[in-house]
């Protein structure tokens, strides 16, 4: 008779699936969870749009000084003693530094001004109004540019010097110094006896401000009698 092969027990014949299910089960499980486990986030490349903190420096103000005194046309003297010599004027001229002391002095004395230091007490001054006042001297003929100035006081000088005004006018005629011969001629030519009814006229003639001694001078255009005439 042929032979029958043995059959496995029942239990074993359903031990087996039920093992490999059961290993499986734990291995996949293992596996899924890890993967649902590591989350893989790149970096955005979209830059951000927060603000950035961003720190400003203003500029420091400018030094003030309330001006007590005037020495000549280009030196001042604040309230607390310093002395401050306007950068840009040469040395008043003998024969134009009492206008140009008057003027200073109407100008600046009592007056609280700007100023940045230049060069030991040498100082640009700024008047009330934002003007420099080196330039407005030197457009009026009330003081010389250095040699070297700025471009501002070089026209301004030119300026001056075409119309005739101030120390370019005159007696002075832009010397620091007027000869006796000169002086005399001036008055023989009859040149004193130049009148203008008002500072308009006088202005139209292309004088202005007029120095006491300077022809045109009278204390109609004066009224303020600091021998200055049409300085306003």
């Amino acid at each position: 008779m042929p032979s029958t092969p043995p059959v496995a027990p029942r239990w074993r014949r359903g031990a087996v699936p039920f093992l490999l299910a059961l290993l499986c089960a734990g291995g996949c499980a293992s596996k899924t969870d890890l993967t649902a486990a590591i989350q893989v986030t790149t970096p955005s490349s979209t830059p951000s749009t927060a603000p950035m903190l961003t720190t400003t420096t203003g500029a420091p103000p400018q030094p003030t000084m309330e001006v007590a005194d005037v020495v000549d046309g280009r030196t001042l003297v604040s309230s607390d003693g310093r002395t401050v010599q306007i950068a840009g004027l040469a040395v008043p001229g003998e024969c134009w530094a009492r206008a140009a002391t008057e003027f200073t002095r109407k100008t600046l004395n009592g007056k609280t001004v700007k100023y940045s230091t230049t060069f030991g007490t040498s100082a640009v001054v700024i008047m009330p109004d934002g003007s420099d006042f080196a330039v407005e001297a030197v457009r009026r003929g009330m003081g010389r540019a250095e040699p070297g100035s700025t471009t501002s006081l070089k026209s301004a000088q030119s300026a001056a010097e075409q119309a005739g005004l101030g120390l370019w006018g005159g007696e002075c005629g832009g010397k620091d110094t007027v000869d006796q011969a000169g002086a005399q001629n001036q008055k023989q030519s009859g040149s004193d006896d130049v009148y203008f009814a008002s500072c308009d006229a006088a202005r139209r003639a292309g004088l202005g401000p007029i120095v006491t001694g300077q022809p045109g001078y009278g204390k109609h255009l004066d009224p303020d009698g600091d021998g200055i005439a049409c300085d306003r």
